[in-house]
């Protein structure tokens, strides 16, 4: 049997604009703000807008609460199976991409867990969303919806918003076609099989996944083919902290599953994909770790790859991963960021194992950055004090504002999309 075939048909866009009809031509995507705003819209959210920031402006986009890429399957013309598609088709056939662009979901969820996209100045150092156009949705909760509640309609309003830009693309010639497959490795070259552990939030209070559209806390480890990952298989539902969550971007376009699929038949042999689990409970963490590894086995692995996402308790699964994956002989690399402080010299995981002998950082959460004062702020800048790493006095004068850059979305994130802010020795 083949494996299965994923071709992303990417449509390069140049430039977002408003305009009386929503439609793309040469590079442009122009919207029709009020049809969109229509299309999103629900009952149980005000105040809907939509704008859009760009590269290079003098624009804070704050707080952020998920990215997406637009993205609509050819054959369904709809996207995210369990959530805006059926069940038909996932991970094969083909896809349309806006690339070069993104949906950007902004609203106060709760508070403290949300983060910031700055399109210019040094923040951009650290944010790869600050290289796209970013078509904004912002949206206030009508009175009396729980927190919860309100995390599902600003999910849903950014999911619904992609597809609907998506769609502009469907009969547009893509200006570049990958596709992903992974055919059979000769045995001749005896190439080292890798699987890789791609452990996702699941532990209730707004730090939840979705795969095809189920709550993840509901969930074992299970087998996942890559390309089910690129073809929305797992949506974001995070409220964690902003520079080490998978936005749903993130896992649209995983590095760790591309780079693996380019070293696939090169230098190893891409065997498996585990998506585990991230649970607060000892037993579930201790279930979660037998049966990824046993999966990583059963697809015949010599070495997995682990990487966590949030930070805290996770690095338990991650320390727990690795040690059952090193007593059956399979070797093991970690993938993390660290909090040792700001300075470095503080203890940077909360949990450890003489087991773990490779471990890659994506950087320091900790590192304190000062930031300028945005000529233009899309959503709410007074809530800015409550966001994760930012301090009371984060206020030093002239607009200026002193952060944590764990404030500043996937700057440390863990499947390797951010830009890296440990210097590397």
């Amino acid at each position: 049997m083949k494996d299965m075939s994923l071709n992303l048909e990417y449509i390069h866009i140049k430039d977002v604009v408003f305009g009386e009809k929503t439609f793309i031509e040469n590079g442009v995507l122009t919207v029709n703000k009020d049809e969109l705003i229509d299309t999103i819209k629900t009952d149980r959210l005000i105040n809907i807008d939509v704008d859009i920031a760009k590269p290079g402006e003098s624009t804070r986009i704050i707080p952020v609460k998920d990215v997406i890429e637009p993205r609509v399957k050819v054959e369904t013309e709809r996207a995210f199976p369990g959530v805006l598609d059926g069940y038909t088709s996932c991970g094969e056939g083909t896809t349309k991409v806006l690339r070069g662009c993104c949906v950007t979901t902004c609203g106060k969820i709760i508070g403290f867990q949300e983060g910031i996209i700055d399109m210019s100045g040094p923040a951009t150092k650290y944010c790869r969303f600050s290289e796209l156009i970013n078509v904004v949705v912002v949206a206030d909760p009508i009175d009396g919806i729980t927190p919860a509640e309100h995390e599902t309609e600003i999910r849903m309003l950014g999911l619904k918003a992609s597809l609907y830009l998506a769609k502009a693309g469907l009969d547009v010639e893509a200006d570049e076609v990958k596709t992903y497959r992974r055919d059979p490795v000769d045995p001749a070259k005896k190439l080292p099989k890798v699987a890789y552990a791609f452990l996702i939030m699941a532990q209730g209070l707004l730090h939840d996944n979705y795969v095809y559209g189920l709550n993840a806390i509901q969930l074992n480890a299970q087998l996942l083919h890559p390309n089910e990952v690129f073809d929305g298989a797992i949506v974001s539902g995070n409220c964690v902290t902003a520079s080490d969550k998978n936005t749903t971007y993130d896992i649209q376009n995983h590095a760790i599953i591309e780079e693996l699929y380019k070293r696939h038949g090169v230098d190893l042999d891409f065997c498996g994909l585990i998506a585990s689990p991230i649970s607060t409970i000892l037993a579930e963490k201790e279930r979660n770790a037998m049966v990824t590894v046993n999966l990583a086995q059963t697809c015949l692995a010599d070495s997995i790859i682990i990487s966590q996402e949030g930070g805290g308790n996770p690095e338990a699964d991650l320390m727990l991963i690795c040690e059952r994956a090193e007593e059956r002989d399979m070797a093991s690399v970690i993938v993390l960021h660290d909090n040792p402080g700001p300075d470095g010299t503080s203890e940077p995981m909360a949990n450890t194992s003489p087991k773990a002998t490779a471990v890659i950082t994506t950087g320091n959460d900790n590192c304190i950055i000062e930031l300028p004062e945005m000529e233009k702020n899309i959503g709410y800048r007074e809530q800015l004090h409550l966001l994760s790493g930012s301090p009371d006095d984060c206020e030093v004068g002239d607009g200026k504002i002193k952060v944590g850059i764990l404030v500043i979305m996937g700057s440390a994130s863990n499947s390797a999309n951010g830009y890296y802010c440990t210097e590397p020795y």
